[in-house]
C-alpha cells in the first residue's frame, strides 16, 4: 500500500488502551470508556484515581491518557503518562506500557528519537526474559508501530510477527486481532485480511471493535475485489456506532461509503453520503478536511469546478488548523502532514490552474494564476515540515515578507513546473508580481506524461550518477526533458532577457539537476544561473554576500572514519579556499573535526560562511541524515541546533557548504531533504550535492567558486557556482560528463 498512508491509519486507529492494564471494579466506568463515551469516563476518573491503589492509580491514567487524546487533549494525555512513569519503579510490567505508551505518543508528534528511545526501554524491560509474554507482545507491537513508520518494513513484520506469536501464546484475543490487523496494514494480502476481519468480527462489541473494522475496511477500500466485504463492514459499524451514539465512528463509517459509490460512479449517493459525514464530523479537523477532499473531488468528477474548488478550499482550512495544532503540540494529526494530504494541495492548485486556462480576461487569469502559487507554497511547507518533523518552516514564515518583495529583480524568474497524469504545467513568476502558464498535453509531446517522464528520469539518474555512462544515449534523455519543460517557455525567457532561473522543483524533478538538461547546443547551467529553493515564502529575502565581512569556519575528513573512504583531495581544497578568502579561524580538520568543536566555534563566533568537506547522506527521513565527525555522526537536528543562535539572529549564516554529501538513487524525500537544507540549518543559502562526486573535480569546482564569491567584480551566488560548472565543463575534456559537475546545487538565497 502506498507507504504514506500507514501514518493516516496508525495515527486515528491506534486510541485503544493495552489488554494488560487491569480492569476496574468500575463496570459503568469501563463500559463508558469501552464504547467511546470518553468525557463522561474522563469525568469520573479523574475524581477517583488519587485515592486508588498505586496499581490502579497507574491503570485509570493510562486509559484517562487514551481518552484525553481521543478528544484531541494532548498535553493532559502527556501530563497523565507522566504522572504514572515515577509509580512503577518496582513493576517493570506496567512500567514497560507506559514506556510503551509515551511511544507512541512521540510517535504521533513525530519526534521519532523519543519515540525510538521509550519503545527500546519498553522491550528491554519485558523481552530480555519474558515473565509475561503479554507484556512483551504488547512492547514489541509498540517498536513495530515505530519501524513500520520509518518504513523498514522487513523489521516491523518480523516485530508485528514476534509480538503476534506471544499474544497467542497468552490467548489474548484483542491483542492478536490487532496485530493481524498491522501485518495487513503493511503487507496486503486477501487471505490475511480475511483472517484479520474473522478475528476482529469475533470481538466483543466495543469501540476498539468499531476502529478495527474502519481500519480494515480503509485497507480493503482501494481493492475493487473487495467492494461488498467492505459495504458490509461499514454497514455494521455504522449500525453499532448510531446505536451507541459514537458519531466518529459513525462519521467515518458514513464517508467511506460514500467514497465506495464514488468509486462506482455513482455521484449522488456519495454525495448525499459525504455530506453526512460533513454533518456528523461537527468541529473534527482531522475528518472535516478527509469530507471536503471527498466532495471536492465528487465535483470535480462532474466538471463543477467552482463548487469543486470551494471544497477544497474548506479541505485546506482544516489541514492549516491541524498544521497549527501540530506545532502547539495539541491535536492528533491523522493524514494531515503528509503524502495523501499533499495530493489536496496539488489538486487544488491544478483547478486553479484550470480555471485561469479559461479565464475570460488577463486580470481574472493573473487572480487565479496567484491562488494557484498560493497553493503550491502551501504544499510545500507542509512537505517540508513532514521530513523536518519540526516547527521551522513555520518559525520562517512567520518572519517573511511578501512575495512580490522577495522577487524584484527583473532579470530573474521563479519556475514552477507540476507534472499532471497528462499533462505537464509550467507557471512562472516575475518582478513585480505577473505569472504566466504555459501548458504541454501528451496531444503536444508524446513524452509529457507522468509515466513517460518518470521513465525518462529513472534512466537520466543511472546516467548522470555514472561517469562512465555512454555520453550521447545520456543526452538523448537530457534533450527530452528540456523539450518538456524549458523548450516552451524559451521564448519568454529570452524577451525579458531572464538571466537566473529560480526552480521550485516538484516530486520526482527533485532528484533531478536541471543545470543538466541540453537543448541540443548547450546544456541549461550555460545559459542561466540556476537555483533550487522549496519555495519562495519559506526562502530569506534575497541580501548579496558582503565579501568584506567573511568570517568562515571550514571543516572536513581527509581519512577514512567509520567505514567511509577517505577523501584525500580535502586538506588542499581547504588550504586553498582559505587563501582564495583570507579565513581567519583554523580549520577543523580530521581529529579536531568533532561534534564539540563545531558547536563550541559556532557559540563564540558570529560566522557568515561554512564550509564543511566530509561525507554526508540524506534520506528519506531526516532523522536518518547526517555529515560524518571524525568519531561521531552530526544529525541534521543537532546542525541546527548548533546554528540556532544564527537563525534567529538579525543576520543569519549567508552560506552552508557541503562539498560531498549525497542522496540515493531516485529518492524524492531524500532530495526534498537537500532541498531544504539551508531552511533548516538557519542558512540563507547552501551549496550541495546531489550526489557524491570523484574528489579531484570537486575540489576545483569548488576552488572556482569562491575565487568568484570572493575575489574579482561581485556576482550572485548563483552566477558564482554557473561560472564554475562551466569552467569545469569547458575547460578539461575529461569533467565534460555532467557527473562531475551537474550535481551540485545553489538552494536558497539566490543573490
Amino acid at each position: 500500500m502506498n507507504k504514506y498512508a500507514l501514518f493516516y491509519l496508525y495515527f486515528f486507529f491506534t486510541l485503544s488502551i493495552s489488554p494488560l492494564t487491569a480492569a476496574l471494579d468500575q463496570p459503568l466506568i469501563q463500559q463508558a470508556f469501552k464504547q467511546g463515551q470518553f468525557a463522561q469516563a474522563i469525568e469520573q476518573w479523574e475524581n477517583q484515581w488519587p485515592s486508588l491503589p498505586t496499581g490502579q492509580q497507574v491503570d485509570v491514567l493510562l486509559q484517562l491518557a487514551v481518552a484525553y487524546q481521543s478528544l484531541g487533549l494532548a498535553d493532559k494525555a502527556f501530563a497523565a503518562l507522566h504522572q504514572a512513569l515515577p509509580k512503577l519503579q518496582s513493576d517493570p510490567i506496567r512500567q514497560s506500557l507506559v514506556l510503551g505508551s509515551l511511544s507512541d505518543f512521540y510517535l504521533r508528534y513525530r519526534d521519532f528519537d523519543l519515540a525510538e528511545q521509550y519503545a527500546k526501554q519498553s522491550v528491554d524491560l519485558v523481552c530480555t526474559a519474558p515473565d509475561s509474554p503479554l507484556a512483551c507482545a504488547t512492547a514489541l507491537n509498540y517498536q513495530a508501530n515505530l519501524l513500520s513508520l520509518q518504513e523498514n518494513v522487513p523489521e516491523a513484520l518480523a516485530h508485528y510477527r514476534k509480538s503476534l506469536a506471544l499474544a497467542q501464546q497468552a490467548d489474548d484475543p484483542v491483542l492478536s486481532a490487532k496485530l493481524r490487523t498491522n501485518i495487513v496494514q503493511i503487507e496486503w494480502g486477501k487471505e490475511a485480511f480475511e483472517t484479520a476481519l474473522s478475528a476482529m468480527q469475533a470481538l466483543p462489541d466495543s469501540h476498539d471493535k468499531r476502529l478495527g473494522l474502519l481500519k480494515l475496511a480503509h485497507l480493503a477500500i482501494e481493492h475493487p475485489e473487495m467492494k461488498w466485504i467492505v459495504y458490509e463492514i461499514l454497514q455494521t459499524v455504522l449500525q453499532q456506532a448510531k446505536r451507541l451514539g459514537d458519531t466518529r465512528s459513525a462519521a467515518y463509517a458514513t464517508g467511506y461509503l460514500g467514497k465506495l459509490y464514488e468509486q462506482e460512479q455513482r455521484y449522488g449517493e456519495a454525495e448525499r453520503l459525504t455530506q453526512q459525514a460533513i454533518f456528523m464530523s461537527f468541529d473534527a479537523a482531522d475528518q472535516l478536511y478527509l469530507w471536503y477532499w471527498q466532495q471536492g473531488r465528487l465535483y470535480k468528477a462532474q466538471d463543477d469546478l467552482p463548487r469543486a474548488r470551494t471544497a477544497y478550499q474548506n479541505a485546506i482550512k482544516q489541514l492549516q488548523r491541524l498544521r497549527r495544532a501540530v506545532v502547539r503540540g495539541y491535536r492528533i494529526p491523522p493524514q494531515s502532514l503528509l503524502k495523501t494530504a499533499d495530493v489536496v494541495y496539488f489538486d487544488l492548485a491544478d483547478l486553479w490552474l484550470q480555471t485561469a486556462r479559461h479565464a475570460p480576461d488577463e486580470k481574472q487569469r493573473q487572480a487565479d494564476l496567484l491562488k494557484a502559487r498560493e497553493t503550491l507554497e502551501l504544499l510545500k511547507a507542509v512537505e517540508l515540515e513532514n521530513y523536518f518533523q519540526d516547527d521551522c518552516v513555520t518559525a520562517l514564515q512567520a518572519k517573511r515578507k511578501r512575495i512580490d518583495d522577495i522577487l524584484t529583480d527583473t532579470h530573474t524568474a521563479v519556475f514552477y513546473p507540476m507534472i499532471f497524469e497528462q499533462r505537464v504545467e509550467l507557471l512562472l513568476s516575475f518582478a513585480g508580481g505577473e505569472l504566466k502558464q504555459l501548458t504541454l498535453t501528451d496531444q503536444d509531446n508524446p513524452k509529457a506524461s507522468y509515466a513517460q517522464i518518470q521513465k525518462i528520469v529513472k534512466a537520466f539518474h543511472r546516467q548522470l550518477r555514472n561517469p562512465k555512462s555512454n555520453y550521447r544515449r545520456l543526452l538523448v534523455n537530457s534533450r527530452q526533458l528540456e523539450k518538456i519543460f524549458i523548450q516552451k517557455m524559451r521564448p519568454t525567457l529570452e524577451a525579458r532577457q531572464i538571466k537566473t532561473l529560480i526552480i521550485v522543483p516538484d516530486s520526482l524533478l527533485r532528484t533531478i539537476p536541471f543545470a543538466a538538461l541540453h537543448d541540443g547546443r548547450q546544456f541549461l547551467i550555460q545559459q542561466y544561473a540556476l537555483a533550487i529553493i522549496p519555495g519562495l515564502t519559506l526562502t530569506e529575502e534575497p541580501k548579496r554576500f558582503k565579501r568584506h565581512e567573511i568570517k568562515m569556519l571550514m571543516g572536513g575528513l581527509s581519512e577514512s572514519r567509520q567505514g567511509f573512504s577517505a577523501l584525500p583531495h580535502v586538506l588542499n581544497s581547504i588550504n586553498s579556499i582559505e587563501q582564495i578568502c583570507q579565513t581567519q579561524t583554523p580549520p577543523l580538520v580530521n581529529k579536531s573535526f568533532l561534534k564539540n568543536r563545531l558547536k563550541d566555534n559556532l557559540a563564540e563566533t558570529a560566522y557568515t560562511s561554512l564550509y564543511f568537506a566530509t561525507h554526508g547522506q540524506f534520506k528519506s527521513h531526516s532523522t536518518s541524515s547526517f555529515l560524518l565527525t571524525y568519531n561521531d555522526k552530526l544529525n541534521l537536528n543537532e546542525l541546527e541546533q548548533f546554528m540556532r543562535i544564527s537563525q534567529f539572529r538579525d543576520e543569519p549564516i549567508e552560506l552552508l557548504t557541503l562539498s560531498a554529501c549525497e542522496t540515493a538513487v531516485g529518492d524524492e524525500r531524500a532530495a526534498l531533504g537537500l532541498a531544504g537544507i539551508a531552511l533548516k540549518a538557519g542558512a540563507r543559502s547552501a551549496v550541495a550535492s546531489l550526489w557524491r562526486v570523484e574528489e579531484a573535480s570537486t575540489a576545483k569546482l569548488m576552488t572556482t567558486f569562491y575565487q568568484a564569491m570572493c575575489k574579482g567584480p561581485y556576482v550572485s551566488k548563483a552566477e558564482a557556482l554557473q561560472q564554475a560548472q562551466k569552467t569545469l565543463l569547458l575547460s578539461q575534456r575529461q569533467y565534460k560528463h555532467p557527473y562531475y559537475w551537474a550535481p551540485f546545487l545553489l538552494i536558497g538565497n539566490w543573490l
